[in-house]
This record gives C-alpha cells, structure tokens and sequence, in this order.
C-alpha cells in the first residue's frame, strides 16, 4: 500500500500490516519531488500515479519509486489543472483526474495524453463544487466526492452523468464533508464523511447499508478521516491525518478495527 505523507513531501509503501518497506521524494518542483501530494493510485501494471495539489500535475513512479514520467502545469485548459487532488485508473489503462479547483474531471492516458473532460461549477447534475476523491468501479463507472455539494455523483467511464446521492446533514444517507471514496468486491461504495467522523457504506445506487467510527482517539474512532482503500481480500484502510495513523478494519457483519499504525499526515490509496 502506497501513502501520500503530504506535509513531508514524500510517498511511503507500506504492507497491508503496516511494516514499512520504502520511501521517496522530497520538497521541491523537480522530476520525483513534491509540494503536497495528495491522491494516489496504483494501475493494473503496478505503476503508481500522484496526483500532486501546489505543482498542479500528476507525477508516474514504478513501484519502487522510480520517477517515470510527469505532466500537467497550472491553468484551465485540456490537460492543465488548478489543485488536482483526486485520481484513479480504471483497466482500460485511463487516469482520471478531479481538477479540484476548475470543478472537473479529466481524463488521460498512461502516458498523459488528454482525453476528455467533464463538468462544470455549480450544483446541477454533473456539475460540481470542489470534487475532490475518484474511484472506479468493476464495471467502469467513475464516483465522485462532491465536497461542497455534499454529495457523490456516478458518471460513465466517459462522463455520462448517472446518478447522484447526499445532501447536507446528519442522517444516514446524508453528507456533511463527503471525502476518500473506495468500492468493495461487492461493489459496495464507502465514503468518508470527514466532518462526520464516520466512514459510510452504500449500494452502488447510493443507498445507505451502514456506517463506522465517531470522533475519539482510541482504535476504531477518529478525527476528520481523510480517505479510504479497500483491498481485493477485503481489508479496509481509513487515514485519520489528525492522529497521524492509518487504521486498518476487517468484516465481521459491519467492519471492525483491527489494526492502527503511524506518524503520518498524508493519504492512503
């Protein structure tokens, strides 16, 4: 598993029972360094990309953090970015992108060529206020967290709006600050509710099934989660930034915690 320790400008990779194995990056603008990564992905070939807020671009790294390629520079046309903060790749070998601050998503291919685009500022379907987290599922479709919207919203692997969940507020099926999005096996849709403390779990429709965490500092609790991963076994990880911890759930009927680690303040992915 591959951290983004944002405020220590580096990538972390991790096991999924939190030995460490390897880091990379320092600050700076340069090829392989970093001012604030953010999100993180891995493709079906292993390459890791980062999609990387102040340098506005998206860096590529193999597993082993060997810088590959880079692309993107600050701005609002095809291919430029104003705080990309999300990304995630689907198995037809496309990255996608929320270009937070121009309210949209782009998409690429592995080597940063543009592809489309989609979505403008506002509330309407398929518009957006500050997207912030992307995952794919089995299928191809694309969710996004639309923070500010309160509300995660499902696209076609072309940009085909689909369908929408959440407003503002506390119940089940609602959003205070939706964040980090991951899809099970299940196609279960998890969703990180940063001002909720809570970590929500949804059909791939957006209905409710259940939820986990509340603020605290003991296992299992948090503060302001920030993301979500889920891997094929099942292993769910929730970054809790405020404790500087990554902590690690498995499935009983409703996920329990089983492991915590760190010092870190980044994102997993």
């Amino acid at each position: 598993m591959y951290v983004a320790d944002r405020n220590n400008q580096r990538i972390e990779k991790f096991t999924s029972l939190g030995g460490f194995i390897r880091t990379w990056g320092r600050a700076g603008s340069g090829a392989g360094e970093f001012d604030f990564p953010f999100g993180v992905d891995v493709d079906g070939r292993g390459f890791v990309y980062v999609a990387e807020r102040n340098n506005n671009r998206i860096q590529v790294f193999t597993e082993n953090g060997t810088w590959i390629r880079m692309w993107g520079t600050s701005g609002q046309g095809p291919g430029q970015f104003s705080f990309p903060v999300g990304i995630a790749t689907n198995r037809a070998d496309r990255i996608y992108v929320a270009d937070s601050f121009n309210n949209r998503i782009q998409v690429f291919d592995t080597t940063g060529t543009f592809i489309r685009m989609w979505g403008t500022e506002g509330a309407l379907a398929g518009q957006f206020d500050l997207p912030l987290t992307l995952a794919v599922g089995h299928d191809g479709t694309v969710y996004a967290s639309d923070a500010n919207n309160h509300r995660v919203q499902r696209f076609s692997s072309t940009g085909t709006f689909l369908s929408q969940w959440g407003k503002y507020g506390t119940a089940d099926s609602l959003f205070l600050s939706p964040r980090g999005i991951a899809i099970d096996s299940a196609d279960r849709v998890f969703v990180v509710d940063q001002a909720a403390d809570l970590v929500k779990a949804f059909t791939a429709d957006g209905h409710f099934l259940f939820c986990f965490g509340g603020r605290g500092t003991a296992p299992g609790l948090f503060d302001r989660p920030e993301d979500v991963a889920i891997t094929p076994k099942g292993e769910i990880f929730v970054t809790d930034p405020i404790h500087n911890r990554i902590e690690k759930f498995v499935f009983s009927t409703v996920p329990v915690q089983s492991r915590s680690w760190g010092r870190l303040k980044g994102i997993y992915r």
